[in-house]
């Protein structure tokens, strides 16, 4: 219980630091906050980035990122509808193949039942 206490009240100071400093308001408000952030961080990440060997590759440009986005978004949706169409005959298969498995199951070998028997 304490933990999530704890979870809890950090979680609401970010909310309320966020809310407090306007990320949630407009876009310029937001837009001008973010300068102010890289202006403030700019001079460790410079250190950070001087430290750390490895290079990271640029950001995809805004339109390649609402192509791909569109793209993969259009994949998930007909994913979707295509399982969908076929999921009467996905159903009707395992029905078949269950049946046919109980089926085999019940069928008793003939020697096992004259044990049986005697």
């Amino acid at each position: 219980m304490l933990k999530f206490t704890i979870k809890s009240a950090i979680l609401g100071s970010a909310v309320y630091y966020t809310v407090d400093k306007g990320v949630w308001k407009d876009s310029t408000t937001t837009s001008e906050l973010y300068e102010e952030l890289e202006k403030g961080v700019s001079p460790y990440a410079g250190e950070l980035k001087k430290q750390i060997p490895y290079e990271l590759p640029p950001l995809p440009s805004n339109d390649r990122l609402t192509y791909l986005f569109k793209y993969y978004w259009n994949c998930g949706v007909k994913t979707t509808f295509r399982f969908l169409v076929d999921l009467p005959t996905h159903a009707s298969n395992a029905a078949v193949k269950t049946y046919d498995f109980i089926s085999s199951s019940l069928e008793t070998n003939p020697d096992a039942q004259t044990k049986d028997v005697k």
